[in-house]
Order: C-alpha cells, then sequence, then structure tokens
C-alpha cells in the first residue's frame, strides 16, 4: 500500500552498511525492492554520510575521462571523492573503459595486440587499449609476438622486475647482479641509460637462486604456464617465507663489511641486502665490529638458551641464534646453565 514504510530485516541493513560506499544507493533499492530514500535514511540513522547528489557536473565528467587511461578505478574514486560504483556506472554510460583488476583478454583484444605490435609505441598502444604498459609486455610473452621492432620490449627493466616480485630496485641492482642476473645497459640518450634484462635470463636466475625471492608476490600464470619447479616453490613459501633465516654467503659477508668501511648504516646496508639490522649487526660484530653497536641479548634468545642449552651443542645453537659457540658459552655459565650428564650403562 502507497505511503506504508518499508520495514528492513537485520540481514538487509548489516547489507546496507557493510556495502555503503561500494555499492550505489540506487543498486541497493533495486536489491530490495524499495525507494532510494529509505536505503539513504538506514545509513543516515547509522551515521554514515548521504550523497546530496548523484548529478556528475562537466568538469567531473572531463576528469574521469582525463584519469580512467591512467589509474585503477578504485583510485580514481578516492581522487573524485566518489564510490567505485559510482565512477563504474558512469563509465560505462559514457562509453569509457577503465582500468580494472584482472581484466580478461579478449580474442578481439589480442587481435588488435598482435596487428599493433610493434607499430606504434607501447606507451601509445597501451592507451589506446586502456591497458598498463606492463600488462602488454606480460601479454606480448603470452603471445610470442618477440620484440617490438621500435622499443625492443622483449628485454624487462629494471623497474619491471621491481613491480613483477615485489622486491626493491636496490636489490636486484645490488645483491641479484652480485649473484649472476645478467644486465644489460641499454642508451636512451647520450647520457642517460637503462638496465634491462631478457625474459629467458630472468626465468634462469630465479630458478637458479629461488631462496632470494617469495613467490607469493608473483601473481600465478602471469608469464604463462608455470614450470614444475615454479608449483613446488609456491606450495614451500605458503609454509615459510624463504626470505627468512638465511645463511650468510661468504661474498654477501664480505659486501656487507665493505658498505660498513664505507660508511652505510646498519639499516642501508640491511635494506640494500633484505636483510634486518638485527642480522647485518651481528654479521659485522662476528667481524669484530660489535664496538660499534653492542649486541644485547634478547627475550627470544634468552627462552631458546634456556630451553635447548641441556640438548644441543654451543655450535648449534650459535647457528641457530646467529651468535658465536664461545658468546653461547659464556651466556650459559653467566646464567648458570648446564649441560645434562649422561649415564653409562
Amino acid at each position: 500500500m502507497r505511503g506504508k514504510k518499508f520495514e528492513f530485516t537485520e540481514e538487509q541493513i548489516e547489507y546496507i552498511l557493510a556495502n555503503w560506499g561500494k555499492e550505489s544507493p540506487h543498486s541497493m533499492k533495486k536489491k530490495f525492492g524499495c525507494s532510494w530514500l529509505a536505503v539513504a535514511n538506514v545509513a543516515k540513522s547509522h551515521g554514515l554520510e548521504v550523497p546530496t547528489s548523484n548529478e556528475w557536473t562537466e568538469e567531473e565528467i572531463e576528469t574521469l575521462k582525463s584519469l580512467a587511461p591512467k589509474y585503477h578505478y578504485a583510485k580514481i574514486a578516492k581522487i573524485m571523492g566518489k564510490t567505485e560504483n559510482a565512477i563504474y556506472i558512469k563509465a560505462r554510460r559514457l562509453g569509457i573503459t577503465l582500468i580494472q583488476n584482472r581484466r580478461k583478454w579478449t580474442k578481439e583484444e589480442e587481435k588488435y595486440l598482435a596487428k599493433s605490435w610493434g607499430k606504434m609505441s607501447i606507451e601509445r598502444l597501451a592507451q589506446n587499449m586502456q591497458r598498463t604498459v606492463f600488462s602488454l609486455k606480460v601479454k606480448a610473452v603470452r603471445l610470442g609476438l618477440g620484440p617490438m621492432i621500435k622499443n625492443n620490449y622483449e628485454l624487462l627493466t629494471i623497474s619491471d622486475i621491481a613491480d613483477l616480485l615485489n622486491v626493491s630496485r636496490d636489490r636486484i641492482t645490488n645483491t641479484w647482479v652480485s649473484l649472476g642476473l645478467r644486465l644489460k645497459a641499454k642508451k636512451l640518450t647520450k647520457k642517460w641509460d637503462i638496465y634491462t634484462v631478457t625474459w629467458e635470463d630472468l626465468w634462469t636466475f630465479l630458478e637458479n637462486n629461488q631462496n632470494e625471492w617469495d613467490s607469493r608476490n608473483l601473481e600465478e600464470n602471469i608469464l604463462g604456464e608455470e614450470p614444475e619447479w615454479l608449483t613446488q616453490k609456491r606450495k614451500k613459501d605458503k609454509i615459510e617465507n624463504p626470505l627468512w633465516y638465511r645463511r650468510w654467503e661468504d661474498w654477501e659477508i664480505e659486501l656487507a663489511e665493505s658498505l660498513f668501511n664505507k660508511g652505510k648504516t646498519y639499516q642501508e646496508i640491511g635494506d640494500l641486502m633484505d636483510r634486518s639490522v638485527y642480522a647485518v649487526a651481528t654479521v659485522l660484530r662476528n667481524l669484530g665490529y660489535s664496538y660499534r653497536l653492542p649486541q644485547f641479548w634478547r627475550g627470544h634468545e634468552l627462552k631458546y638458551l634456556k630451553d635447548n642449552y641441556a640438548n644441543m651443542t654451543h655450535k648449534e645453537i650459535a647457528e641457530v641464534l646467529g651468535r658465536t659457540p664461545k658468546a653461547i658459552e659464556a651466556k650459559a655459565e653467566e646464567l648458570g646453565y648446564q649441560k645434562l650428564t649422561r649415564v653409562k650403562k
């Protein structure tokens, strides 16, 4: 009957509150069969801000058009102070293609990419297709399109690798190069070079240095069908982060000492080598630099020493805690810990 107040169920109220700002009131009213005002009143009664108007100004429309080729629609919503749903609906009505999460490639897009690959700059191509430059590079590899005639895009830049694996540029250019990653300089201007690596060289490096990166940062199948070694690494990385408790190689110790003698701080060395400040300080202390940063025993170390001293050797405990056997012996003696005495039968 007209004029009768719409009664929301508890589930409907919870839905409105949970999705306010993500879904438009207009969409919700269709779900519940009520008015826009009824939905807005529920939100308002719970302290949520209610939009005063759904109208778009000409200036806002122009802003949306200019931002659409550059940013994900969620970021556009934050920039413009509107809901993601409002951005999505308005763009669809205006025929604007938005950058979205894992947007599936259509056959038409694949044909267009194959036809245009190498005939225009990748930046121009990305703009025409409303996709990121990096997504085009990955798709080109999957389709086997080969290098672009002009820009030679079978190569990855340091920025590409950093984005792909969520690692720092310093780690790539320092630690990974020391481990054998083959970077090649590509001249852009007389005074400016960029460093690149081939897809094949990157895959070889990742396979041979699996403890240097976390597969959970790599989107599954982003580079096509994955080899068996990567499948097994993903299973392993779900259990334990490969970057935890890594042993220090000889070259790493030498590099840490060299950086320290050049004036780098423990934090700077840790950032460059993807190690914790504590790990760096421990290594340098073992090299005789302990006077520069006293290594106090931490709570978890003391607990580990107490729990395991009776049944483990000094060397075994030292390896776990990153200290010397002498340090373990001295601290145990200080605390009065004793080894188990084995009785001969």
